[in-house]
């Protein structure tokens, strides 16, 4: 592989595009995992029912659990994972940011 090869697949990581934003209330009655499942839906066009179910990328439970506990904690903490090719990070303050498709 090239050096010119080499950077142009590295400029993509430094170059990232503005992710989507949305913001769920974890203490209302939408889940987080369907919240996850719209911003994917709303950042990709997709319709929700064209999308993989969640939990079949993760436990949906156990990412509720632990973004609820994140709300008790003095530093700002997430937690970031691939759902139907995109990095999804879910803040501890209900925060949703869906990146373009890896």
């Amino acid at each position: 592989m090239s050096k010119a090869n080499t950077q142009q697949q590295a400029a993509p990581e430094t170059e990232r595009e503005t992710p989507l934003r949305m913001h769920v209330e974890l203490s209302g009655s939408e889940t987080l995992d369907s919240a996850v499942t719209c911003a994917v839906s709303r950042a990709t066009g997709v319709a929700v029912t064209d999308l993989a179910p969640l939990y079949e990328y993760m436990d949906p439970d156990a990412l509720h659990e632990f973004v609820t506990s994140m709300r008790d904690r003095e530093t700002a903490t997430s937690v970031t994972f691939e759902y139907e090719g995109h990095d999804v990070r879910v803040k501890g303050d209900g925060e949703i940011l869906v990146w373009p498709e890896t």
